[in-house]
């Protein structure tokens, strides 16, 4: 790679693309009064519609990785942006849960695709500055997620919003295509790497019981920011008994303290012990969803969301991607599918737990944030059992 070259393209692509993202990931649930009246469908359907998201991701997560090594970031991260517009369209066009569900499908591909395509760009063009570099891309979402809600209330039209954000997808396309990427980092030199590594010291990672326990963390984490991110507007209109525009506003909190957690976090990651932060960063999140589910008031609601905002939705997923791919160097795209499937299949379980449990009352909703806080402190669990196995490595952790 041309050490000098400007990559500054590539960045501005990538982080476009997941601020998209990050706006189409709460489309339906911002909208979901909306959306359920077009499809004629009830609560349960439209989380069941949701669901699919991860659906579409699992199918495609394990082979998106190696697409993206064999025809490059670029072309890759192109699948991911008109998949992104055909899933914006028909959710905002459909006119029942099929067609919705079949669009939701093609959200999952997005996912899959763009973590594929640009988390490799971005190391293919700033090796010396990955981390910094994939915490700005949940910087990139949370800023986008933290305006959502504003645009909403806004505009009421999901139609009109969808539209928009295609637009906006269509000169990522047009950016994209005119920019040049760093060349890849290959399989082979990585796994060259990871020979002469292992020569160096037998006290390496195991994949079968580290690098599964990590990948298990990565669904553990996505699991909590994820659900809390869907169904808080639940947890206001029904347990706190807001107004459905208020109720999303503890989306808003929540996006700003995970804005600001990408920044902290991104500094403390070079200072702390990456497995030690993620499981400290657990803890805390646990004590605020508890908060949540034992003392139900605005101002614990506005707790737990900035508790989660800042600790486990500012960066600390891709922290534990960073743990993965120093414990096994290898082909970029690949690693990422491994732990992205652990998304995948928190896409598509989650919404499918919250639809047979949430309906529209408080006793249920809170079944589901209780769910969240028991999977929240399974966070906490596997994080200690990797700081106590860590310490025998000589690779960091």
């Amino acid at each position: 790679m041309e050490k000098n070259k400007n990559y500054a393209g590539v960045a501005i692509s990538v982080y476009l693309h997941f601020a998209v993202v990050g706006a189409a990931t709460l489309f339906i649930s911002q909208y979901r009064q909306i959306l359920a009246t077009t499809w004629n469908a009830s609560e349960t359907e439209v989380s069941l519609v949701i669901s699919m998201v991860g659906l579409g991701r699992i199918i495609t997560i394990l082979f998106a990785g190696a697409i993206s090594d064999k025809i490059g970031r670029k072309r890759t991260l192109l699948i991911a942006l008109f998949s992104d517009a055909i899933f914006l369209l028909g959710a905002a066009f459909a006119s029942n849960i099929w067609v919705a569900g079949l669009a939701a499908i093609f959200f999952g591909a997005t996912n899959s695709f763009g973590d594929t395509a640009g988390y490799p760009a971005l190391a293919d063009a700033f090796p010396d500055k990955t981390a910094t570099m994939n915490s700005f891309v949940k910087a990139a979402m949370q800023i986008m997620q933290m305006l959502f809600p504003f645009c909403v209330k806004l505009i009421k039209n999901p139609r009109i919003t969808a539209c928009i954000l295609v637009v906006i997808i269509l000169l990522d396309v047009a950016l994209t295509m005119k920019t040049a990427f760093a060349p890849q980092t290959t399989a082979k030199k990585a796994n060259t790497d990871e020979e002469e590594s292992s020569a160096v010291s037998g006290n390496q990672p195991k994949l079968a019981v580290d690098g599964l326990m990590i990948i298990a963390l990565g669904f553990t984490i996505c699991f909590t920011f994820y659900i809390f991110s869907l169904y808080v507007p639940y947890y206001g209109q029904y347990v706190l008994k807001q107004s459905a525009v208020n109720a999303n506003q503890l989306v808003s909190w929540y996006s700003i303290a995970s804005l600001i957690s990408v920044f902290v976090t991104s500094a403390l990651v070079t200072k702390v012990k990456r497995l030690t932060l993620i499981m400290v960063y657990s803890f805390i999140t646990a004590l605020g969803l508890l908060f949540m589910v034992l003392k139900p008031s605005i101002i614990t609601g506005e707790i737990g969301a900035l508790a989660v905002g800042f600790f486990t939705a500012g960066g600390v997923w891709q922290v534990g991607l960073s743990v993965l791919t120093s414990y096994f160097p290898q082909s970029h795209g690949k690693i990422t599918s491994y732990y992205s499937f652990a998304p995948a299949v928190v896409y598509f379980v989650a919404p499918l737990v919250a639809a047979f449990v949430l309906k529209a009352n408080a006793t249920s909703t809170l079944l589901v944030f209780w769910i969240t806080t028991i999977i929240t402190i399974v966070s906490v669990v596997i994080s200690a059992i990797l700081i106590t196995r860590s310490k025998k490595f000589d690779i960091a952790g």
